[in-house]
């Protein structure tokens, strides 16, 4: 009796096992691991640009501190916040590269006219550097103004103040903190240091705390959990409190 040849015995033996496809055992095994895989991968990739954007949200900090240090060199004083009607930020602007907006609002001698409506080429421009890179919203606030995410110290801003003046020393006192309020970068408005981050005036998108900029140019990150006590002192100029860690 002769055998019949299936044409699949006709066939080169590579072509034949070169047919075979994926189990469902195997399938589901590449779909369990590349998961695996982006579950790992996703929270890493968003901690590096979250990282990214905090460093970001420091430097930001670091030139308005830097800015300040300078307005003292040129006139002796750092800006009082609300004279003419105008945030400090605004004083700070030549040295903020925003000379072109200093000039047009011409704040030591020009007053703000109008608190409640903005010029969209110059109180409604966004400006970056008093913009966290972390916090999601808009770049204007509802009535015009260009927003910012940082906020003077009430102790620092609410006078002509000198850097002599700071008893507690430069680097043991806040000049400026991040804030998720409302707030407009050519109005006036500060707060003070009486809660910790997240708690009071100041706050930030930036896990369990916010950054701050003292007054010697340094730049901070004080975590929501700092010791109450603690932090009122770095809010203060001449309380000769002996601070604690933060």
């Amino acid at each position: 009796m002769k055998h019949v040849r299936t044409i699949s015995a006709l066939l080169p033996r590579s072509r034949t096992q070169g047919r075979r496809g994926f189990s469902l055992i195997e399938l589901l095994v590449v779909i369990a691991i590349i998961g695996l895989l982006l579950a790992l991968g996703i929270p890493a990739v968003q901690s590096a640009r979250e990282s990214a954007r905090n460093t970001q949200c420091k430097n930001n900090l670091r030139q308005l501190g830097t800015a300040l240090q300078n307005h003292h060199s040129q006139f002796g004083y750092l800006p009082k916040d609300g004279e003419n009607g105008w945030g400090f930020v605004v004083f700070l602007l030549p040295r903020l590269e925003q000379s072109g907006i200093y000039g047009q609002l011409n704040p030591l001698t020009a007053k703000q006219t109008s608190a409640s409506t903005a010029q969209p080429e110059t109180t409604g421009q966004p400006l970056a550097v008093v913009r966290c890179p972390s916090f999601s919203g808009s770049d204007e606030l509802s009535s015009g103004f260009g927003r910012s995410n940082d906020l003077g110290n009430t102790e620092i801003f609410s006078q002509r103040m000198e850097l002599t003046d700071v008893y507690d020393g430069e680097s043991n006192t806040i000049a400026v903190g991040e804030t998720t309020d409302d707030h407009a970068w050519a109005q006036p408005g500060t707060g003070s240091c009486s809660s910790p981050p997240n708690q009071g005036s100041f706050s930030s998108r930036h896990s369990s705390g916010a950054n701050f900029v003292f007054c010697d140019a340094s730049v901070r990150f004080i975590s929501s959990n700092v010791d109450a006590a603690t932090f009122k002192a770095l809010g203060t100029t001449a309380g000769r409190e002996t601070i604690g860690e933060f």
